[in-house]
């Protein structure tokens, strides 16, 4: 069955998937060059930004710290020199009366509200006088841990405890070497009180601050999980020098240890705090990049899609074009052999003339027999002009592709048949060299046609007068090869590269379209063409056909 190819259809349906792969190239290649840059330039900025907050919220971290430090130091120096101060100024005559212990007691609490008790205790643990809410005169520090530190240590500042009162304290104790002996001023300091000041120092960095001592004991009441007395996630802690920084799933810690105090001081942050600003900044950077994103895709694809549409329109033109080429390049060919042609319309005419002078003479003779005959000459002449006339047009005309069964030998006979009048004019041999049994192929018989007829008709040009031809066919094993050679002075050799380009031509008056259509004709019908020049003289073109017709995949590049 003979398969029709509708080019102009193909054009119209076929144009946009025929840049399909040009296309998809230029919207990846696009693509990628402005989200590579976009991701690297976003990410190094993200990653700029994610150190530069780390380090502001660390240093933050350490200066919250180290000012809790400082400030809690600051404030147990305070005190214990409040209590020293007290101890040299007063003596331990005034301070055993219990109505100046009190005055001093108030004084205190009117500076500072943070003393719960103030009591004087002599060498022997005994309270000489004492001043607070509870009922402490009668009790006996002799045995107690806090009275054997300040005794060799001359001030002692301890752990928060239950003690006599059972509610959570810690005392500062100061000891004082007089006329009178050895006595010591101690003053209890209200937790809540603590608390409060060190809440008030972390609000400012939106950090839970809170110490431990040694053993991991909480010694203030933490805003995270924990209580006061109860013992945290430290143990067995080790003092070391300066401050230190943790960074944990969870959160982040800055511990420093005080000097008044063997206290570890911890600054604690929320990592969802710490890196709030972050994620803000990682949000705006999400939403910049999908609308940068939609905003480069739009623009990309209208642009590509644009240019595209461009091309289509331009490669609708250069098709319009190449065919325009090859009727042309049929016309020419066509005019090539026109000469011959006319000849043998000529001859012909000449034949009916002298048929019509005869006719002429025998109707005055009136013989019926020799006027039958003659006017049977005339139909003749006129059939044989008609039949000259059809090909002639057969081959220049052009026709719709078609792709069919065919014979090479055949197309080649029917060439060299229409070319009869110009081959012998210019006294040039056809020598047929066909292959026997020689397969049928499936190609456009219209297209080999104008092949076939360009090659010969550059072997007559290049031969000129007085040569021959050869035609030759043969089976390959996928295919068939057909030949057409010369006797003409062959190929020069810098030319062999240029044969085939578009307008190069070595003919005076040629186009230089003949060959470039010839290749370009043969690419599309799937099969190839190439030259050499013979040994004995002259070239030869072969054409290599495939059996059967495969339609080239079209690329837009």
């Amino acid at each position: 069955m003979d398969e029709i190819l509708n080019t102009t259809a193909q054009g119209r349906s076929g144009d946009f998937p025929y840049f399909r792969r040009t296309w998809n190239t230029v919207v990846v290649t696009l693509l990628a060059a402005a989200f590579v840059p976009l991701i690297i330039i976003g990410g190094g900025m993200y990653s700029y930004l994610t150190s530069v907050i780390k380090q502001k919220t660390v240093a933050t971290l350490r200066v919250d710290a180290l000012d809790l430090k400082n400030a809690v130091d600051q404030f147990l120096a305070e005190r214990t020199m409040d209590l020293k101060l007290i101890s040299k100024n007063i003596g331990l005559p005034g301070l055993r009366d219990s109505q100046t212990l009190q005055n001093v007691f108030h004084s205190l609490q009117q500076q500072l509200p943070c003393y719960t008790d103030l009591g004087v205790i002599d060498d022997q643990g005994r309270h000489l006088a004492y001043v607070g809410p509870y009922d402490l005169l009668k009790k006996n520090y002799r045995e107690a841990a806090w009275f054997e530190t300040v005794m060799a240590r001359g001030v002692y500042i301890s752990d928060v405890f239950l003690g006599h009162r059972n509610t959570p304290h810690f005392v500062i104790a100061v000891k004082t070497a007089s006329s009178e002996g050895v006595w010591f001023l101690r003053a209890t300091i209200d937790t809540n009180y603590f608390h409060r000041m060190i809440s008030a120092i972390a609000e400012k960095s939106n950090a839970d601050a809170y110490f431990v001592n040694r053993r991991g004991v909480y010694q203030s009441r933490p805003r995270s999980a924990g209580q006061l007395m109860e013992p945290s996630r430290f143990t067995n802690l080790k003092p070391f020098e300066g401050v230190t920084f943790q960074e944990q799933d969870d959160h982040l810690l800055m511990t420093v240890w005080l000097e008044n105090v063997p206290w570890l001081c911890a600054v604690q942050m929320d990592r969802k705090n710490a890196f709030a600003e972050l994620r803000r900044i990682r949000m705006i950077g999400i939403w910049v990049f999908v609308l940068a994103a939609i905003l480069i895709v739009m623009t990309v694809l209208l642009t590509t899609n644009h240019l595209v549409s461009r091309l289509e329109v331009k490669r609708r033109s250069i098709r319009f074009l190449d065919r325009q080429l090859r009727q042309s390049n049929r016309l020419a060919s066509a005019m090539e052999l026109a000469l011959g042609f006319f000849r043998e319309i000529k001859d012909a005419l000449t034949n009916i003339d002298a048929a019509a002078m005869s006719i002429q003479d025998l109707c005055r003779s009136n013989p019926v027999e020799r006027i039958s005959e003659s006017l049977s000459q005339l139909r003749s002449e006129a059939a044989r002009s008609r039949t000259s006339i059809d090909k002639f047009l057969r081959f220049t005309r052009s026709t719709e592709p078609i792709i069919k069964a065919l014979n090479v030998t055949e197309v080649l006979d029917d060439l060299i048949e229409f070319m009869d009048k110009e081959l012998r004019f210019n006294n040039i041999r056809v020598v047929r060299n066909y292959e026997d049994s020689l397969p049928a192929i499936r190609s456009d018989p219209s297209e080999l046609r104008q092949v076939f007829q360009n090659l010969i008709l550059n072997a007559v040009a290049a031969i000129q007068t007085n040569g021959e031809i050869t035609l030759t066919t043969r089976r390959e094993s996928d295919g068939v090869v057909a030949a057409v050679a010369d006797t003409g002075p062959g190929i020069a050799a810098a030319h062999f590269d240029k044969i085939f380009d578009p307008l190069f031509t070595t003919k005076p008056g040629g186009t230089g379209l003949g060959l470039p259509i010839c290749a370009d004709i043969l690419e599309r019908l799937g099969a190839r063409i190439a030259a050499h020049n013979l040994p004995e003289g002259g070239a030869s073109f072969v054409v290599k056909l495939p059996l059967q017709f495969n339609r080239p995949a079209e690329s837009g590049t």
